[in-house]
């Protein structure tokens, strides 16, 4: 990958000769310098057109990755329609536009775009030290902050991508991306200008998506934990009960009973181990090992047999005593005693049914 910082061109072909001189200069201080007829690349396909490129769509390619623009300001360029466009477009990504002099032009009668931009580096002048001095300068002017610029140009183009795609939220954003991209934001030099409307919509959509995502979360885990609890009574009941229930002689019947307490165990995080990937389908089995749907954990090779599984899509629980990691800090919940205890009707009826013995007087009513 190229990591020179990458400068557009933008000039009147009748300033051809003094162009060329000047990319050379900036290639020879160690600048990728693009324009449309750049020799650099004979290919054409990191900087030029090529013959086969839609001339105005490569342009605007060509702009979107450059971190600056310099315009080769003449005459002939300030009556270029083409020159003015670029400025255009250029503005419109929020480039920062280094305006060189070449030839004196009237001012007073420039376009508005042309006028507004602040020309203090002139190469309007037969002395070879001073053009010397002025390329230096201009070099100079380039490099100030680049690593800001450069991640401009960067992010200019997704938000340009995201929105030319109808603005799906996928090509959003998200996370340690999204925060540095605030944070550069937030570090806008003095010398650059504002930042475009299409970059300032793309990060408060990437925010707000970004802000949704977390509640959603934080809503399903509270809503998650508080079930749990009211189901609680009624897991350990089931729990404590196949524990004492004897093993079967029947091998497949076996595993299928250690499954489905190992997944009463899951659902209340008996085991705080999980395996970080989703199992994947293997093949199956026939009667005489009990009809079970067998996958495959890929991130440790982990074989199981599911028995109550509706095929290949529907792997089995993550969360499992088998797991090959333990669970982050943040996601493990212990069993609490409530001060005000939920008391279920199903959980009394269920150990009436299941231990008779119990004191009767321990159940509520039906």
């Amino acid at each position: 990958m190229d990591t020179r910082t990458r400068v557009f061109v933008s000039y009147s072909r009748k300033d051809a000769e003094f162009l060329s001189w000047l990319a050379q200069g900036l290639r020879d201080r160690g600048l990728l310098v693009d324009y449309d007829r750049s020799t650099e690349d004979p290919n054409s396909v990191t900087t030029g057109i090529s013959a086969e490129d839609a001339w105005w769509t490569r342009l605007e390619e060509m702009i979107t990755a450059a971190e600056v623009i310099v315009f080769v300001v003449s005459p002939d360029s300030a009556r270029s329609r083409v020159c003015d466009e670029e400025i255009a477009f250029a503005q419109g990504l929020g480039k920062r536009i280094i305006p060189v002099l070449w030839r004196p032009i009237d001012f007073d009668t420039a376009p508005p775009r042309l006028s507004t931009l602040n020309i203090k580096i002139s190469f309007a002048t037969p002395d070879s030290d001073r053009l010397t001095a002025s390329l230096q300068e201009l070099v100079t002017s380039i490099h100030t902050d680049v690593r800001w610029f450069r991640t401009a140009a960067l992010l200019s183009a997704a938000a340009r991508r995201w929105d030319a795609s109808g603005r799906p939220a996928d090509r959003l954003l998200r996370g340690v991306e999204l925060r540095e991209a605030e944070a550069w934001a937030a570090r806008r030099p003095s010398s650059a200008p504002r930042h475009p409307d299409i970059l300032l919509e793309f990060l408060a959509e990437s925010r707000g998506a970004e802000d949704e995502r977390a509640t959603l979360a934080a809503i399903e885990q509270a809503r998650y934990h508080e079930l749990i609890e009211i189901l609680r009574p009624f897991l350990e009941a089931e729990i404590k009960l196949r524990e004492r229930l004897p093993e079967s002689n029947h091998w497949g019947v076996a595993k299928e009973m250690q499954q489905e307490l190992m997944l009463l165990q899951s659902i209340l995080y008996t085991h705080h181990r999980w395996h970080p990937e989703e199992a994947v389908f293997v093949s199956h089995t026939g009667a005489a090992e009990g009809y079970a749907e067998i996958f495959r954990f890929p991130c440790c090779g982990k074989i199981s047999w599911e028995y109550r599984s509706a095929g290949p899509s529907e792997p089995p629980s993550q969360l499992r005593a088998d797991g090959c990691k333990d669970l982050p800090e943040a996601a493990r919940r212990e069993g609490r005693e409530r001060m005000n205890p939920f008391t279920s009707q199903l959980v009394a009826r269920y150990w009436r049914t299941v231990n008779p013995e119990r004191n009767a007087s321990e159940d509520t009513d039906d």
